[in-house]
């Protein structure tokens, strides 16, 4: 059974007329030939239990954004019958000019029968490496010229993975990450790292004088000592915290006579890094990265903090009788094709968080996702540490841990090193 997908017709020669793809469960590489060669056509082949409505829908929308005028058409073929897919793969060839073959996907029944009409007929076969962009010229491919290796940006690799990126999300904040604010993230992170457990709790305290007294729009919070007490809320403010806070003007006017609390935040930004415990070790990582990005050309082709990513890909308006399933990313980027899931935990990290990780990257990135945990410290238990290391180990997370007790020059250095 053949489908047509809508296209608009090339204006210019392509370098490949037509391309034989081997539809893949993997999208990235269902799309890494047609972004690298632009080809006139391409014709998926694959089973019908694979080559699903969304999974075309998403390979179209994400060439319509690249710009890429290509015809897509999609051959359904037998699971269990060879000798169909040899005729198939036959009569492609009997129909196109100019074909190719590109095995980077593709399922090992139908590889085997592209391998015998290949050999048969004498096609130029190739395959691309997703991760380094290596061209792998496997026969017949001295006629193609050298081309450059693409990229994705975030909402882009998300998209063709059938999600979608909620921009403008109710949940999510705007960074903007000016010389001055960066000084305070520095600021913060010094008063963070000499105790992380610290810097949790204080941070709930401040979350709790918000939550049980006020806080107006111009961010001075006042709150009852007495009431919050009786609701049973923790209220040490511990007092080297707050006059760190003072001291290096991240609040100001802060009264504390053992009845009320008062101070005002700075700004609305270092109101959500002291209040929300686990935005500075985002924000810290997120700066560092940042700057190496900016440092080294090419080194990351897009990047974000604080990720919303709806699971379906359809967002539905406030109000609507359906219900987003979403996820927050802490830090997400794009290497060429290749996306970097970035877990960041500040204080003792459970297990689950490497099960969160996975499932997150594996749903939103596919086959080629990259998944890094950054942590202050794992466990205080030296046997579940281990346990941890390990399991992250086997679910192919790579973990950063003790990164409070880096100088700053170190951490950069580290990342730059292992999240590429």
């Amino acid at each position: 059974m053949l489908f047509y997908d809508e296209f608009i017709k090339p204006k210019k020669v392509r370098t490949i007329k037509t391309l034989i793809e081997l539809f893949d469960d993997c999208q990235i590489e269902n799309v890494v030939a047609a972004l690298r060669f632009k080809p006139e056509k391409i014709i998926f082949v694959g089973f019908k239990s694979i080559i699903k409505e969304d999974k075309r829908k998403a390979i179209s929308n994400l060439l319509a954004r690249k710009n890429i005028n290509t015809k897509l058409e999609y051959e359904i073929v037998s699971r269990y019958d060879y000798n169909s897919i040899v005729n198939k793969l036959n009569t492609i060839l009997d129909l196109n000019d100019d074909c190719y073959f590109d095995i980077t996907g593709g399922k090992d029944i139908i590889l085997a029968a592209l391998g015998e009409v290949a050999y048969c007929r004498n096609v130029p076969v190739f395959q691309l490496n997703v991760i380094t962009g290596e061209f792998i010229p496997v026969k017949n491919c001295s006629a193609l010229p050298e081309t450059q290796k693409s990229s994705l940006t975030i909402s882009e690799c998300v998209d063709v993975n059938g999600c979608a990126v909620m921009h403008n999300y109710e949940e999510d904040f705007v960074w903007d990450l000016n010389p001055d604010f960066k000084k305070d993230i520095e600021t913060m992170w010094s008063l963070c790292k000499k105790n992380c457990g610290l810097w949790n709790r204080e941070s709930l305290v401040f979350e709790s004088l918000e939550k049980y007294g006020s806080i107006d729009s111009s961010l001075f919070v006042r709150a009852d000592l007495k009431r919050m007490k009786e609701m049973r809320c923790d209220t040490l403010l511990v007092k080297r915290f707050t006059d760190y806070l003072e001291h290096n003007k991240l609040i100001d006017g802060y009264k504390n006579d053992g009845e009320t609390v008062q101070f005002c935040y700075k700004n609305s930004q270092v109101h959500q890094c002291i209040s929300k415990a686990g935005n500075i070790l985002e924000l810290y990582i997120f700066s560092l990265l940042s700057e190496i990005a900016s440092e080294t050309p090419g080194c990351y082709d897009d990047i974000d903090i604080g990720v919303y990513i709806d699971w379906d890909g359809v967002i539905h308006k406030k109000g609507d009788m359906f219900f987003d399933t979403k996820n927050e990313i802490d830090i997400l980027l794009t290497r060429d094709l290749v996306p970097v899931f970035i877990s960041c935990k500040n204080g003792e990290t459970p297990k689950e968080a490497l099960y969160e990780l996975e499932t997150v990257a594996d749903r939103f990135g596919g086959r080629y996702a990259r998944k890094f945990m950054v942590a202050t410290y794992i466990s205080s238990n030296e046997s579940k540490r281990k346990y941890f290391l390990q399991r992250a180990e086997d679910m192919h997370i790579n973990v950063l841990s003790d990164v409070h007790s880096l100088t700053r020059q170190e951490l950069k250095a580290l990342l730059k090193k292992k999240i590429k």
